[in-house]
């Protein structure tokens, strides 16, 4: 007689436990649903402006090879004193894929030469394919990486026009 009311027990626990996970996981999908009929198309939303560099000595980064970042080979970014490249909102070079970190590096004018600095990115900063382990001035001419985005820096403007 124990064991039959303890069987039975058993059975009510298992059709009481998915239940509930049923019930659980119905109100989920009717949240997801709600969710779903409120959301607005990314293009209702405007996209934050990236702050402006100031500063520097005009020192541009052009853009070598974009990969899936919504820029283009060909495309300039002016150096200031302080210029931050990552994913976060307030960078001046903003990047949207998963490479980069959301402060992934920061390039500083400082005593006349731009210097490039990690910022502990975990996929790191790479310059002339090489890591970035401590603050390092840049030269005419170097190529920085970030993910799949490559840059050339260039510190003189008639270096723009040519394809060394």
């Amino acid at each position: 007689m124990v064991a039959l009311v303890i069987t039975i027990l058993r059975y009510l626990f298992l059709i009481l436990l998915y239940l509930f996970i049923f019930r659980l996981t119905a109100s989920m999908l009717d949240e997801l649903r709600q969710a779903a009929k409120q959301h607005r198309p990314a293009k209702d939303v405007p996209i934050p402006a990236s702050p402006v560099a100031v500063g520097g000595d005009g020192a541009r980064l052009k853009v070598i090879t974009a990969g899936e970042e919504p820029m283009t080979p060909g495309d300039s970014f002016r150096l200031g004193e302080l210029t931050r490249l990552g994913r976060g909102p307030g960078n001046h070079i903003a990047f949207t894929g998963a490479f980069a970190s959301q402060e992934h590096a920061q390039i500083v004018f400082r005593q006349g030469q731009y210097w490039l600095e990690d910022l502990g990115s975990l996929n790191q900063t790479y310059l002339n394919e090489m890591p970035v382990k401590r603050p390092t001035v840049l030269a005419n001419g170097d190529r920085i990486r970030i993910g799949d985005v490559i840059f050339q820096f260039v510190r003189w403007a008639y270096e723009m026009e040519s394809d060394n």
